[in-house]
C-alpha cells in the first residue's frame, strides 16, 4: 500500500525528460497535474534544450527542475530526475515521454493496480497515436526473445479488455513502479543513452519475481518519434540498433543469443540492400556504425555528428 499522506492521497513522481521540445512538455505537464486522486511531483530534467525554460515552470512548487551541460540522453535523465523525487518523497514513480498526454484517471488506474496487487512490478497504459487515438501504439505484448522484441496483444482500442491483464512487457513511453524498486528495476546505465530501456525493465521485473500489467482504462496518447526526428533518422536507426544487440546480450541466455545473432545479422544484411532501394542509402553507414559499437562493447560511444543538425 501507498504511504499515507496528510491528504490521504498517494504521491506519485514523474519523471520527466526535455530537449528542444518545450511546447510538448509543455503540454504533458498540463495534462499530468490534471490527474485526480493522486499527489503529483515531477521531475524534470533538461538535456540542454536551445531554449530557456518557461518560467512558469521554473517556479512551480510541484516540478524539481535540473538542466544538464550536455544531452546527456533519456536514461541520465530518468536517472537524474528519479534522485530529484525521491529526495521529497515518493510513493510511486512513472517514467514519461515528454511527447504524451495522459487522461485525469491514468495515475489513479495505475496506482491502484499497485496498491491491490502485491504480484504487480511495472504497469502500463494503454497508449494510442496522438493522431489517431483508436489505434494502438502501445498496450503490451508476448516478449520474443530472438527478435528482442514484442508481439502486441491488441491493435486497436475496441479490442481492449476492460480489466488489467498480465503482459510480458510494459513500455518505458509510460511505466509506474513503486518507488523504492527504481535502483533494481529502473536504473540503467546513462551510456546507453535511449531505446530498448522497457525491454530490460520488464525482464528485470520477471526475474524479481513480480509480473507486468497493462491496465486497459489508463490511457495516454503518444506523439510519435517527434523528439528523435523520427523512425527513419539516423538517430533513430543507430541507437535502435546499437541497444537491441548491446540489451540481448546482457539479458538473454546462450541458446536465446544464438537465435537472435542470425536474426540481427540477417536484418542488418537485407537492410543493407532495403535502405538503399527505398531512397534511404545514408542509413545504411549508421546501421553498421551501430553493428560495430555493439559487437565491440562500447556502449559509451555516441558519435556526435548525430546531435548536429542536419542528421536528424
Amino acid at each position: 500500500m501507498a504511504k499515507a499522506k496528510e491528504d490521504g492521497l498517494p504521491r506519485v513522481g514523474v519523471l520527466l525528460v526535455n530537449f528542444n521540445q518545450w511546447e510538448l512538455t509543455e503540454k504533458c505537464i498540463h495534462s499530468v497535474f490534471r490527474s485526480k486522486d493522486v499527489e503529483i511531483l515531477i521531475g524534470l530534467v533538461d538535456n540542454n534544450s536551445r531554449d530557456s525554460a518557461p518560467k512558469w515552470i521554473l517556479e512551480h512548487d510541484s516540478i524539481l527542475f535540473s538542466k544538464s551541460e550536455s544531452n546527456a540522453g533519456v536514461i541520465a535523465g530518468n536517472n537524474r530526475a528519479y534522485e530529484l523525487v525521491i529526495e521529497k518523497g515518493v510513493d510511486y514513480v512513472i517514467l514519461l515521454n515528454n511527447d504524451t498526454e495522459i487522461e485525469s484517471d491514468t495515475m489513479s488506474l495505475l496506482v491502484e493496480k499497485l496498491e491491490s496487487d502485491s504480484s504487480a512490478g511495472l504497469v502500463t497504459p494503454a497508449i494510442t497515436y496522438a493522431g489517431q487515438r483508436d489505434l494502438l501504439w502501445h498496450a503490451g505484448g508476448k516478449f520474443i526473445p530472438w527478435k528482442m522484441d514484442m508481439k502486441p496483444f491488441y491493435h486497436t482500442v475496441s479490442e481492449l479488455p476492460e480489466e488489467p491483464v498480465e503482459i510480458d512487457m510494459v513500455s518505458a513511453c509510460a511505466e509506474m513502479m513503486r518507488a523504492e524498486w527504481y535502483p533494481e528495476i529502473g536504473y540503467q546505465n546513462p551510456d546507453f543513452f535511449i531505446y530498448h530501456e522497457d525491454a530490460e525493465h520488464s525482464i528485470r521485473t520477471k526475474k524479481m519475481g513480480y509480473k507486468n500489467f497493462l491496465v486497459p482504462r489508463a490511457r495516454v496518447i503518444h506523439h510519435v518519434s517527434v523528439t528523435t526526428g523520427g523512425v527513419l533518422s539516423p538517430f533513430a536507426v543507430y541507437f535502435t540498433h546499437r541497444n537491441r544487440y548491446l540489451f540481448a546480450l546482457r539479458n538473454l541466455n546462450w541458446l536465446e543469443m544464438l537465435f537472435f545473432l542470425v536474426y540481427y545479422s540477417s536484418v542488418t544484411v537485407a537492410k543493407t540492400f532495403i535502405y538503399p532501394i527505398k531512397g534511404h542509402r545514408h542509413l545504411v553507414y549508421w546501421m553498421w556504425l551501430a553493428v560495430l559499437h555493439a559487437v565491440t562493447g562500447k556502449p559509451e560511444k555516441r558519435p556526435e555528428a548525430l546531435f548536429s543538425k542536419g542528421s536528424k
